[in-house]
């Protein structure tokens, strides 16, 4: 077992419904000691793919049990899985960790066969010290996820590269993972998973990464081989396994929306090192939340991935000189295709599920808005469909795949310039003051129009996203106050943009000549009301203060 490099991709196909259990657990046990054919979707990767090389009995159905104890292996970066291939078992551990966003590095620790009885305290007791003082003892471990899959595997030389294809075809999720018997045996675990299982396919490209070399040739065959991946079958990079998401509970990983957390900017010296701590801090908010767009009807799922969007071009904003060519041509005109798309979808959210219901309990008669409020949930609901449509296309696919790569690119330039490139804290504090100004210098909201009121909003969008990605370089007022009051501040406007975008969806429907002159006036007192409001949070903004520094 090699230290490797992967990039995992993802085919999702739902589940069958009237798929039924006895023919599902036949099916199940026949591939367990079967060597079936090829699959359609193998056979056109390889038709796609003439550079493939099968291995020797590289289709098998594979079940894999992960084990952990209260999340203690996981939260290290340590995976113990125990693979079963017919009637033999293995044990492997071993560690994962995020070497640029979607690419990870996966590094041995020890690996064996497993007899009939299982042996697993022998070969804990062999295992590495940290591993076992980590772990505690072997009989603390319980299963804490199980896969099973059709499992093919190919050579694809590339670049020089030795790359290594693993194909798991419907995969699925037991719901509810066996406690682990003596010996970390896991008989039974081929038995066919219950009917509303998840279903997936996964592609993993992997290739070996040896230690002292370098790993770019490695990167780039990767990221090429991904790019195969993507024109011959709907394939759309993960950040993290389907072992992984199983593990987190949500084999989809469509479980709960994900915020934005904190940037880490523990290290960075420099600008362009700050922006690839950035990167990584947004694509996990981006990645972790568009399968729950594609898959989930939960609306929060596409309101953090806009977030994420915004907060991607507020950051190219004011990292503007980092913006090459790849980036112009690739990249910013697709996210301004998917923006475009996230904003129709979040604004009718909105319209729907806030603004219109405000509207209606304003009028003496609330009633004579349901037909209204019905359109405008058909008109939501089409947003949502060419939304989840532009996310299951090989445009997004490229797009996203792109933005990893450019990622992974600008990592590998930070890296080379050490501390020789432009200083942190100085940009830093350049693009605070910049956008602080522009913003205190707004004319009086109440006395400026809509579109300028819009402006300030952005303004104070670009202000408060530069102080929360600078926060650890600010004073505590500044990561207090200051940013509470921006955050109310964009609110506040954000709820009059939300009624003149009311307005303007109203005009466009088939509403009477009274819904629309109840709703002008309506939309105008709100207007007016968070412009004054607005003001208000103007004269208490502080002062952003960036500390000293070089």
């Amino acid at each position: 077992m090699d230290r490797v490099l992967e990039i995992v991709l993802d085919v999702v196909i739902p589940a069958v419904p009237d798929r039924k259990s006895s023919k599902a657990a036949t099916g199940a046990a026949s591939r367990a000691h079967a060597s079936p054919k090829p699959s359609e979707r193998a056979a056109s990767l390889c038709a796609a793919l003439p550079s493939l090389v099968a291995l020797p009995d590289a289709r098998e159905c594979v079940t894999t049990v992960a084990f952990d104890h209260d999340g203690v292996l996981g939260g290290l970066g340590w995976r113990v899985a125990v693979e079963s291939r017919g009637d033999t078992q293995c044990v492997v551990v071993s560690s994962r960790s995020a070497h640029t966003p979607g690419v990870t590095l996966v590094a041995p620790i020890f690996e064996a066969a497993l007899d009939a009885n299982g042996i697993a305290h022998a070969l804990f007791d062999a295992a590495p010290e940290p591993f076992r003082e980590a772990l505690g003892s072997v009989d603390d471990l319980s299963a804490a996820a199980t896969l099973v899959a059709m499992r093919s595997r190919w050579q694809w030389p590339r670049d020089g590269v030795e790359v290594l294809l693993t194909f798991d075809e419907d995969l699925h999720e037991r719901s509810a993972p066996p406690q682990k018997p003596t010996g970390l045996d896991t008989h039974g675990a081929d038995a066919a998973p219950p009917p509303d299982s998840h279903e997936l396919h996964e592609l993993r490209v992997s290739a070996p990464w040896p230690e002292g070399e370098d790993e770019r040739p490695v990167v780039d065959a990767l990221f090429a081989c991904a790019g195969d991946l993507i024109g011959a079958l709907p394939a759309f990079v993960r950040m993290t396994d389907a072992l992984e998401r199983a593990i987190a509970g949500s084999v989809t990983g469509d479980a709960e929306a994900i915020k934005a957390e904190a940037v880490d900017l523990a290290g960075a010296a420099t600008a362009e090192s700050a922006l690839v701590a950035i990167g990584r801090n947004i694509s996990a908010q981006w990645f972790g939340n568009d399968a729950g767009v594609r898959d989930s009807t939960n609306g929060e799922f596409i309101h953090q991935m806009r977030v994420s969007q915004r907060r991607l071009r507020t950051a190219m904003r004011i990292f503007s000189r980092w913006c090459d060519e790849t980036w112009e041509t690739r990249i910013e005109p697709e996210l301004k295709w998917l923006g475009g798309l996230l904003g129709d979808a979040r604004d009718r959210d909105v319209f729907v599920e806030s603004t219109l219901p405000a509207l209606a309990a304003a009028d003496v008669e609330p009633g004579r808005w349901d037909a209204i409020r019905d359109a405008a949930n058909a008109q939501r609901l089409a947003a949502r469909a060419r939304l989840r449509e532009a996310l299951a296309s090989e445009r997004y696919a490229l797009a996203a795949l792109a933005w990893l790569q450019w990622l992974d690119q600008l990592a590998r330039r930070a890296h080379d310039a050490g501390n020789a490139g432009l200083s942190l804290r100085r940009h830093a504090k350049k693009r605070v003051r910049r956008y602080y100004e522009r913003l205190v210098d707004t004319q009086k909201l109440t006395a400026i129009d809509e579109a300028s009121r819009h402006r300030a909003r952005i303004n104070a969008k670009y202000l408060r996203y530069t102080i929360e990605f600078f926060a650890t370089l600010t004073s505590r007022s500044t990561r207090m106050e200051v940013a509470r009051t921006l955050a109310r501040l964009q609110s506040v406007l954000g709820d009059g943009n939300d009624a003149a975008v009311a307005l303007r969806y109203l005009e466009r429907m088939d509403a009477e000549p009274y819904q629309l002159g109840f709703a002008r006036g309506w939309c105008e007192a709100v207007k007016r009301y968070t412009a004054k409001e607005g003001e208000r949070l103007l004269r208490e903004l502080g002062e952003p203060k960036v500390s000293r520094g070089a």
